[in-house]
């Protein structure tokens, strides 16, 4: 169920990303059409497009590596140091917004993702590393949103049952610094589900 509590101006909304190919680059393109301003979180890498590109500070990728390590012990994996970069830069995604809204796949506890990897924690986690972003806004208690492309389906996290449910309706964007992130290997459901996102928030807001 969504809770829209107060009208937002939409030409104000921020999507906070962090510029890679597939969700991310998603979120940027389509809300440019909404006339959605984005920032594109980088870390020292050449290996980054977004034009609309953002070097985190040094302390913002100080205070990325404190938040992976919390989130960490929740999602149990190994050998994430020499991804630090990437992960670390995934903070500001989160320290500079209010909802997160993520394209990827939901692991419930136990179970194997689709590459083969346990979820050997006692959580409900998303495949990647968007799990990293998506735990650090849970650690935030930050409004979470998770389109599972397996699934078909929007999740939402719940800070009362502490697992991701099913949202009936495509939810909406209702702060003006929202994070739109997600798997590099996005699928057309996935493509169709940011747009929902935007097309639902955007009527919404005018009204129809």
């Amino acid at each position: 169920m969504d809770i829209f509590n107060e009208k937002i101006d939409l030409s104000k909304i921020t999507c906070h990303s962090g510029g890679a190919a597939g969700s991310d680059t998603v979120w940027e393109e389509v809300g440019e059409e909404f006339g959605v301003s984005t920032r594109a979180y980088s870390y020292r890498t050449k290996y980054h497009e977004s034009k609309n590109k953002v070097e985190i500070s040094e302390q913002d990728y100080e205070e990325g590596v404190v938040q992976i390590a919390k989130a960490n012990k929740t999602l149990g994996r190994f050998g994430i140091n020499k991804y630090m970069s990437l992960l670390a830069r995934n903070w500001a995604q989160v320290k500079y917004s209010k909802q997160v809204f993520a394209v990827g796949h939901i692991v419930k506890a136990g179970e194997k993702s689709a590459k083969g990897y346990k979820n050997s924690s006692k959580s409900d986690v998303v495949d990647g590393g968007t799990g990293y972003a998506v735990q650090m806004a849970i650690d935030q208690e930050n409004g979470v949103f998770v389109f599972d492309q397996v699934k078909d389906k929007w999740f939402r996290w719940s800070y009362t049952s502490l697992r991701f449910v099913e949202v009936k309706e495509v939810p909406v964007i209702t702060e003006k610094d929202f994070a739109g992130i997600g798997t590099r290997e996005i699928q057309p459901n996935g493509v169709r589900a940011i747009r929902a996102v935007y097309e639902k928030t955007f009527n919404r807001q005018l009204g129809t």
